[in-house]
């Protein structure tokens, strides 16, 4: 368990849900003020009240983005589990405080390489995106974002979609494999890919990086975004 003194808090400023399966959480906190903001940081939320239920789960959820001047956080909540997470953000009003632990990551934006595949479903868009708005204008991007239906496709922050996406149902790791190997492009440097998603197609994607491709695994950013 996390003591105090680890415990950060903000106020919900904003919540919207911007589709059937997504909230967009807007947190104001002075805490922001102590992080030293990588693009790609991930904020672990308590789901209630942490002064009363120091015990409460959290749930792991993506920076959207981080806006310094007032100390803002967006973080996009997909509710497809009908988990714990799903059920609180429900919950949520305008002016609730906000329970976290310091934001950090694993999953960052690396601007070093000459391209970039970013790939994932839809509860890994919000990282894909700030991901790629942190990445050099110059970088050639090959992106793939796999989803069950059109609708829960939502756009970044300044109403683009900037990534291609497929619409695949029934999801069957193997078919999306197959397309992106038909899709992707034949691109000369060093690259990166972030294959973030659903645990069955990220185990999927990744063998295919190793072994088919004979990628160096230090360059695979892989990691799946639900159970």
């Amino acid at each position: 368990m996390q003591t105090n003194y680890d415990i950060q808090k903000g106020q919900l400023i904003d919540i919207k849900q911007i589709n059937k399966h997504i909230f967009h959480l807007k947190i104001q906190s002075s805490d922001f003020e102590k992080m030293e903001y990588i693009p790609g940081f991930t904020l672990n939320i308590f789901l209630g009240d942490y002064t009363i239920f120091p015990d409460l789960e959290t749930r792991k959820y993506s920076i959207w983005n981080y806006e310094p001047i007032h100390q803002i956080i967006d973080v996009a909540i997909c509710t497809f589990s009908k988990g714990k997470g799903a059920n609180w953000v429900r919950t949520l009003k305008n002016d609730d405080i906000i329970y976290f632990e310091p934001p950090k990551g694993k999953l960052l934006a690396d601007d070093s390489a000459d391209y970039y595949y970013l790939i994932g479903d839809v509860t890994s868009l919000s990282h894909l995106y700030e991901i790629n708005r942190n990445l050099s204008l110059h970088k050639k991007v090959f992106s793939f974002i796999y989803a069950y239906n059109q609708r829960d496709i939502f756009p970044d922050l300044d109403g683009s979609f900037p990534f291609d996406h497929y619409i695949i149902n029934p999801l069957v790791p193997e078919v999306v494999k197959q397309k992106i190997s038909v899709l992707e492009p034949q691109i000369d440097g060093n690259g990166i890919a972030y294959i973030l998603g659903e645990p069955k197609t990220v185990v999927v994607l990744y063998d295919y990086f190793k072994n088919e491709k004979n990628w160096d695994t230090k360059k695979l950013k892989a990691k799946p975004f639900w159970k």
